[in-house]
């Protein structure tokens, strides 16, 4: 236990040395990820499948080396666009990622990621849910096959859809959520413990994330 919080630590130490700008040089990147693999030894979890229950919360990231091209080498918080937080679902629009969360709840599989947004100069917030499921199968007991199928805009407690949309520039009928079928994706939870995951992305990602003890954003939990 000793020497699995003092890896913790070295994890928690390595991953607040960013960059004024949220980013990591290459001694940074390095230095995280030699921690990662410092920790994964002592991983208390090592059949998630066995373990759902546990897996199961919101989490939020502490720390995101995407795999995918566009978001290659940005922070948590980076200016993005509704098109490239949808999976091409919503327009072109700029906007500004806060926080990136992920909600997985056994009861129906949700594995939702949600991400808190504002438009750039920060004058509306909003929401961007993802909203997916997974399976598991015996011979991979770490990894979570995840498909997307929906995308859902959500204007902050007290806006109305039009004030959201406008502030957006969207046009007045442009549908808050949207139905779709992108290629199927999976995640190894490679660590999971009473306050932090860790999970190696199907595209090459690396994610670092912290439970939550909240009600969730997408779905609730008891």
């Amino acid at each position: 236990m000793a020497d699995r919080e003092q890896a913790k630590t070295k994890l928690r130490q390595a991953i607040a040395a960013n960059l004024p700008d949220g980013t990591y040089d290459d001694a940074g990147y390095a230095a995280v990820n030699a921690a990662i693999a410092e920790l994964l030894p002592f991983n208390p979890t090592p059949r998630p499948i066995d373990e759902q229950g546990f897996v199961a919360a919101p989490w939020r990231s502490l720390y995101a080396a995407f795999g995918t091209r566009h978001t290659a080498g940005k922070p948590i918080k980076h200016i993005s666009s509704l098109k490239l937080q949808s999976f091409s679902k919503f327009p072109d629009v700029p906007i500004s990622v806060q926080q990136i969360e992920q909600e997985i709840r056994v009861e129906d599989r949700h594995y939702n990621n949600v991400s808190a947004i504002t438009t750039p100069d920060g004058s509306m917030a909003g929401t961007i849910i993802v909203w997916g499921d997974y399976d598991l199968k015996p011979e991979a007991p770490q990894r979570y096959d995840v498909k997307f199928y929906a995308v859902e805009l959500r204007p902050p407690e007290g806006i109305s859809d039009a004030a959201f949309r406008a502030a957006y520039g969207l046009p007045e009928d442009a549908p808050l959520r949207i139905e779709m079928k992108p290629p199927r994706l999976h995640s190894d939870i490679v660590y999971c413990d009473d306050d932090m995951r860790i999970n190696f992305g199907g595209m090459g990602g690396v994610y670092v994330l912290e439970r939550l003890h909240t009600p969730g954003k997408s779905v609730s939990f008891a």
